[in-house]
């Protein structure tokens, strides 16, 4: 009766085995696999598509030897290196233990040994490489703990370089994943752990050995295994068993250009009564991850990746008042992972932040190419990506900006205050028309832009603030920028750029601006300035103005006062009053010149005169 019990079960596994993968297994056999420690993990991002217990303590067994051959092909110059075997290579193995053969006194290559280590799983391999890799056992094996730490294997530790059990030799699943992401992208390992069959070669001819990778899912072993696990996706890995670890797999697939990573670790291989339970359980855990896993750009959900930046200290005569295209490269961004979490987001959930933008790399000339900021893109109000905004033409300044350096201001001489180019400054409650409110600031210059042709610059006139548009007058500008801590103390600091929004000290030649008029201009106050660019005298509210964006430039603002440029000087003003004086006079005086014109007329013509 047992015997016809045991041939039921042996019937019964055979056809469980013939039965292929399905296309997409279910959750529900994913819940029904008994490994203790499960991970599944989309390489190239790290998605996680599914994990059981996978951040428990587990015992690594032979999976231990990613990581030793890692470490060997990161500290080894050249794999075809040879190296002559001691006594490391025979002590502490029993005879349970998985060798490759290694004796003390045999010469073989780095390369050799690192196939035996991970095909056969030669603890005599793991052994030797540790020793012609960093001098020691002891020293390897610091170097092993090293690069988990360095990975981000917090749950693992080393003490061994070939996974002979320890109780302070552990790891977890989700660490192993890690591990085996990290080993991906080196093309040795790849190429070692996708190999079926290798054969060493001892220098001396004491050993000569072809040996086959212990993976059943890239091989079976005729007249051993009486099971094909072959797997037509798998990349490669690692097995590993001990009696305390259970039996352990580390493997990778591929299939449409999507890697997963599946970990395994603690089995029993269904209590016993099948060798090949791990091999069906990754294939299980492939074949869900790929039937989950989806991946789409961003274009995918219409995210655009062009933005109109506003520049500053642009060339007057530009069609587009300054504003320039710039660009994000969006092109590598992606969105993965498990079906079910992707199907819940939608174009609605993605936005972009305001553009962190670099005042110096805004201000004119820019080139194409250049950097102008960064801006981070939000996936439901959370950051997702943060890319370099880059100009997509070309912005130039304005004519004399090539002779301005270092932020200072080229333009000297006198202040010329009786010209014809010096106009008034004004305060008033109306924002009023741009062309005499909206002020750019440009290295360290203050001005308005009169039909976008001709530049009014703000200077100090030796008692008052006033207005040119003559380039020979000092007009050079300082900000001192307003901030308060958290007792609400104030301070003025010198400030490169004006940003949008914020409070600050307009200084020229030691005096500020004050929104307080003082006859057709604004007076002024004195400032001391300390070698830490500090204003330290007293600072009053109507020497404060607030930068508020407008266009391509700022309105000033101080007590609710906006900073005004008049329209001219006032001459023109007394030149029409002057005309409309002699006007008038002309107007009174014409009656009064008929008037004596008639009289004398009249006078004229009592006479008669004769001629000779």
């Amino acid at each position: 009766m047992k015997r016809l019990t045991y041939i039921f079960i042996i019937i019964a596994m055979l056809l469980v085995s013939l039965v292929p993968a399905s296309a997409g297994a279910s959750i529900d056999q994913l819940q029904g696999i008994t490994t203790p420690h499960l991970m599944l993990m989309e390489e190239e991002t790290g998605t996680i598509l599914y994990e059981k217990d996978a951040y428990s303590k587990a015992f690594p067994a032979s999976t231990t030897k990613i990581m030793t051959c890692l470490v060997a092909l990161e500290n080894c110059s050249d794999v075809n290196a040879m190296y002559q075997c001691g006594w490391e290579s025979q002590n502490g193995f029993g005879s349970q233990s998985s060798l490759l053969g290694l004796k003390k006194g045999y010469v073989v290559s780095i390369k050799d040994m690192l196939y035996g280590l991970m095909l056969c799983s030669g603890n005599d391999c793991g052994a030797c490489l540790a020793v012609a890799t960093a001098g020691s056992i002891e020293r390897f094996v610091e170097l092993m703990n090293d690069k988990a730490a360095e990975i981000g294997m917090t749950g693992t530790h080393y003490t061994n370089p070939h996974g002979l059990h320890d109780e302070q030799h552990y790891t977890t699943a989700y660490d192993m994943a890690l591990l085996m992401q990290y080993g991906l992208k080196n093309d040795i390992f790849r190429e070692i752990i996708a190999t079926k069959e290798y054969t060493v070669v001892e220098a001396n001819g004491k050993l000569t050995k072809t040996i086959q990778t212990s993976n059943k899912l890239l091989y079976t072993k005729q007249g051993v295994d009486w099971e094909d696990n072959i797997y037509q996706y798998a990349i490669g890995g690692k097995t590993g068993e001990t009696n305390f670890a259970g039996y352990c797999l580390v493997e990778a697939a591929q299939k449409d250009g999507v890697t997963l990573i599946a970990v395994l670790l603690g089995d029993n291989n269904m209590g016993g009564t099948t060798t090949y339970y791990r091999f069906h359980n990754a294939k299980k855990l492939f074949e869900y991850g790929f039937s989950q896993y989806v991946d789409y750009d961003l274009a995918h959900y219409g995210v655009t990746n062009a933005f109109n930046v506003q520049t500053v200290g642009f060339d007057p005569n530009d069609p587009n008042n300054g504003r320039i295209t710039a660009t994000v490269d969006i092109s590598s961004v992606r969105v993965s992972g498990n079906v079910d979490d992707i199907s819940k987001i939608s174009a609605e959930s993605f936005v972009w932040a305001e553009p962190v933008l670099d005042m110096d790399a805004v201000t004119a000339p820019i080139a194409e190419g250049d950097k102008l900021g960064t801006v981070t893109l939000e996936l439901n109000g959370e950051p997702y990506f943060t890319g370099d905004l880059i100009a997509e033409g070309a912005m130039s300044a304005p004519g004399n900006s090539s002779e301005n350096k270092g932020g200072e201001s080229s333009i000297v001489g006198g202040k010329g205050s009786q010209s014809r180019g010096i106009s008034n400054l004004s305060v008033s409650k109306n924002g009023g028309d741009a062309e005499y409110t909206v002020w750019v600031f440009y290295q360290n210059t203050l001005f308005t832009m009169q039909d976008g042709l001709t530049l009014h610059y703000l200077f100090f006139d030796g008692e008052v603030f006033r207005s040119t548009k003559l380039k020979e007058t000092p007009h050079e500008i300082s900000l001192f920028k307003l901030t308060e801590d958290e007792n609400g103390n104030r301070s003025f600091v010198y400030a490169e750029n004006p940003e949008a929004g914020c409070s600050y000290v307009v200084v020229s030649e030691g005096k500020a601006l004050r929104a307080v008029k003082k006859s057709r201009s604004l007076a002024a106050a004195d400032v001391i300035i300390d070698k830490n660019s500090v204003i330290k005298s007293d600072v009053t509210d109507d020497m404060i103005w607030t930068f508020n964006q407008n266009g391509s430039g700022y309105q000033l603002i101080s007590n609710g006062l906006y900073l005004h440029r008049s329209g001219g000087s006032g001459l023109l003003f007394w030149i029409l009053i002057g005309i409309l004086v002699i006007a008038l006079v002309i107007v009174i005086r014409i009656p009064a010149w008929i008037r004596n014109k008639k009289h004398n007329s009249k006078r004229r013509s009592k006479y008669k005169i004769y001629k000779r």
